[in-house]
């Protein structure tokens, strides 16, 4: 029998060595180090014999103590494999029934740890490492219950072998599992605590066998850890070197320049033709020339010969499959200037294939603000104009039907409506809605009454512009900006100052083109005030940082920045600026 039961043991142990080891190779290339453990504490027994049933109420009488060691060695960050020795003993009594009980063991143990921090977190050394720990073993124990009065009950594991000449053990098997820490103390030592509870497979650990659950035990600990040999990275053969040819960069000595030819006392709305002289030596193939242009440039003929052109977001983007032939050669185009005006940056990034290399030249253009003149004209008949429909409608919406149309007057007759009902098909979707009106104050209003007066508990705003409706109110930013009912508001309490650099009258310009054009590193908001786009920066919570800020983006070229105020989130309107 127990040379079957070694034979179970042993093999258990392979399988789950194996088990252990294939699933934490893979997890580093190292060879990592042995570490030889030695420890002591306290071991508790939960059985048939016992008054307490918890952990710290066994402390006072039913403790007993134990000591051990443990073999182990790191197969990776992660997780590691032990051999332990454990020598425990265990008291206990349970008064009513008139018993108490002493027992001992010997466990051997083939186990594993599983690093936990380094399981979730990047692996590294730390003074403090958490592991969860399992395994099997083997337990051979011997044991007696007596009752109060000191007469013998039942014992286990004291038979006389005559053969041996010495009493035979009783064996069973366990599955331990726990938790532990490692704390550093110094190179190689470090402190180990530790609390496992070890399941069994027999209840006879008490000498009393009763009802149908094992007897399990605790064994809780403290030592020290001392970690052995040298943990050294898997040996790489390096490839004998190979011999580099050294080529020498041919356009080494051609001078890269772009000269900007534009010109002077440019004023607001004037239309001019901008030059670039490129010089480039003897470099040829391809090319990409990126210029930056100030917020307010506009290129009005973007066909240049010999090169594919694409303008957007005031960056124009020159691409050439093959540079011209001429070591000095020239781009021009025309631009038109919006209402602006101050010293504006100018950047340019020329990009050459076979240098490898991205060439940047910047420049500033100054534009004086334009004064119109002053032209008293005599004033024109008015004639009468056709009275069109207005482009933005607001209507209320009560009901949809999926791929069902509902009878116009049904829907009337449900929630007693005397107005026009319209039905909209929109994407297999019946939208019914009703109502007209050319601003949302006065949609607003009229919800309200559809809901209190006639029960639509659902009713919301839709828009239409120009006869067609819109997905979303948000859309009338950007096809009817003056129409739209609602002012930019940030989530924020109390004062906040910000910078404002840009706006732009029924135009939009998106903010990472403003980041990119003048080079910002702060986020730059965008905010929608009826049909104007107003472009702020930074988040300040005092007067004095703003101004900062504010000089930080004048040195930038944007010399016309004022600083705006915001109250819980909505702009402050005051006259002048800060």
């Amino acid at each position: 029998m127990f040379g079957n039961h070694r034979l179970i043991v042993l093999s258990c142990l392979i399988v789950f060595l194996s088990l252990a080891y294939s699933v934490s190779y893979g997890q580093s290339s190292m060879s990592y180090q042995w570490y030889l453990n030695a420890n002591g504490g306290i071991s508790q027994l939960y059985g048939d014999v016992q008054n307490e049933n918890n952990h710290f109420s066994k402390l006072s009488n039913e403790t007993g103590f134990g000591y051990g060691a443990r073999l182990g060695k790191y197969i990776g960050p992660v997780f590691s494999v032990h051999l332990q020795f454990l020598k425990a003993e265990f008291v206990g009594q349970k008064d009513k029934d008139d018993l108490k009980f002493s027992s001992d063991l010997m466990e051997y143990q083939l186990g594993t740890t599983v690093n936990l921090i380094n399981l979730f977190f990047k692996n590294k050394e730390r003074r403090v490492n958490l592991y969860a720990t399992t395994g099997v073993g083997a337990i051979f124990f011997r044991s007696e219950a007596r009752r109060l009065n000191g007469n013998l009950v039942s014992d286990y594991g004291y038979t006389k072998d005559v053969a041996r000449d010495k009493t035979t053990r009783k064996i069973s098997y366990v599955i331990p599992v726990g938790a532990g820490l490692d704390i550093k103390l110094a190179n190689r030592w470090y402190l180990n605590l530790e609390s496992v509870l070890r399941f069994t497979f027999t209840d006879k650990l008490d000498a009393v066998e009763s009802g149908s659950h094992n007897d399990a035990y605790y064994y809780t600990s403290m030592g020290i850890s001392f970690n052995m040999g040298k943990k050294k990275a898997k040996e790489i053969f390096a490839d004998k070197p190979e011999t580099v040819e050294i080529i020498e960069d041919p356009f080494a000595n051609e001078n890269v320049n772009l000269i900007y030819n534009i010109p002077r006392n440019l004023k607001s709305l004037d239309e001019f033709e901008m030059r670039c002289e490129i010089h480039k030596g003897k470099i040829d193939g391809a090319a990409e020339l990126t210029q930056i242009l100030p917020i307010g440039f506009e290129v009005l003929d973007t066909v240049i010969g010999g090169v594919k052109v694409e303008f957007k977001n005031y960056t124009l983007r020159l691409n050439w499959d093959e540079l011209p032939k001429d070591s000095i050669f020239q781009i021009s185009y025309k631009v038109k200037l919006d209402k602006i005006y101050g010293k504006l940056p100018l950047t340019s990034l020329l990009y050459i294939n076979k240098t490898n290399k991205d060439y940047r030249f910047k420049t500033n253009v100054t534009i004086e603000r334009y004064e119109p003149e002053l032209v008293v004209t005599e004033p024109e008949p008015i004639e009468e104009e056709e009275v069109l429909p207005p482009a933005v409608e607001f209507r209320v919406q009560v009901r949809a039907a999926y791929k069902a149309k509902i009878p116009l007057q049904r829907l009337a007759n449900k929630y007693s409506l005397r107005e026009e009902i319209k039905e909209d098909y929109i994407g297999n979707w019946y939208k019914y809605s009703i109502g007209s009106f050319d601003n949302f104050d006065e949609a607003k209003e009229y919800r309200k009454a559809i809901i209190g007066e006639h029960g639509v508990r659902d009713a919301f705003i839709v828009a239409f512009f120009e006869g067609k409706r819109l997905n979303d109110l948000s859309d009338l930013k950007d096809v009817a900006p003056d129409a739209y009912p609602f002012k930019t508001k940030y989530k924020e309490n109390g004062p906040c100052y910000r910078v404002q650099i840009l706006a732009l009258m029924k135009k939009s310009i998106t903010p990472a083109a403003i980041k990119e054009i003048y080079n910002i590193e702060e986020e730059v908001n965008e905010e929608v005030y009826h049909n104007w786009r107003k472009y702020t920066v930074g988040k300040c919570t005092s007067k004095e940082k703003a101004k900062i800020l504010r000089q930080k983006l004048a040195d930038k070229g944007i010399i016309d920045a004022f600083i705006v105020i915001y109250m819980n989130g909505e702009r402050v309107t005051f006259n002048g600026h800060l």
